[in-house]
């Protein structure tokens, strides 16, 4: 049980970090290769919309980790 606390946990605060990212007025994680990539080719408001969704994926499987969610064939 502590194993799922722990990868949940860090999961949400990783999307918060990266939900900060998308938010924040900071430009060193646009410098990051592929963040630097998308920007550069699609603009920084593509870039920010990226590092959202990470965001929003890493938050949503946190959640899903600490709640037990678990599929179907893993018994």
């Amino acid at each position: 049980m502590n194993d799922e606390w722990f990868v949940g946990g860090l999961s949400i605060l990783l999307a918060v970090l990266f939900f900060l990212f998308a938010i924040g007025p900071w430009s060193a994680p646009y410098r990051l290769r592929s963040t630097a990539a998308i920007s550069a080719k699609y603009g920084k408001l593509f870039a920010r919309l990226f590092w959202f969704l990470l965001a929003v994926l890493l938050g949503g499987l946190g959640l899903a980790i600490l709640l037990g969610l678990r599929p179907t064939y893993a018994g």
